[in-house]
């Protein structure tokens, strides 16, 4: 799973979007920096949204050098998709909370239709989340 995403972030020409959970946070950002690393070099703008606690605040803060990232956890968001130039989306199927990560599946969809809607809707959820500049935790 963590491969392929990180194909389609090696691949990816204008906008990368990552939503996970805290956990999946640290996770997916130590498999795919050195990736999105490349992706900011060659211009794309990245976001990646995910509760912030005080577990993921420093990879937070690492990331924030190179993508924009928000705090989803006051608003009760707990999606775990990846969208890559509104072209390609990949979405987790279980809760990571509840399920091993040896054990995680996801879908990839190649659909410019699919992905723009599910952009389109992150869009809107995007605006609602909390700067990573204006969070307060505890290291």
């Amino acid at each position: 799973m963590y491969n392929h995403l990180d194909m389609m972030i090696r691949g990816a020409e204008k906008v990368i979007t990552i939503a996970t959970t805290a956990d999946g946070l640290n996770r997916k950002m130590e498999a795919l920096l050195p990736g999105l690393e490349k992706a900011k070099r060659r211009g794309c703008v990245i976001r990646v949204a995910a509760p912030i606690t005080e577990g993921n605040i420093k990879i937070a803060r690492q990331i924030a050098k190179i993508a924009e990232v928000r705090d989803t956890s006051q608003k009760s968001f707990n999606g775990r998709f990846s969208i890559v130039d509104s072209e390609q989306l990949m979405f987790m199927l279980t809760n990571d909370s509840t399920v091993h990560p040896n054990y995680d599946v996801a879908v990839w969809i190649s659909t410019d239709f699919f992905a723009k809607v599910m952009e389109q809707m992150f869009e809107l959820a995007w605006q609602e989340f909390r700067p990573l500049s204006k969070v307060k935790v505890r290291e």
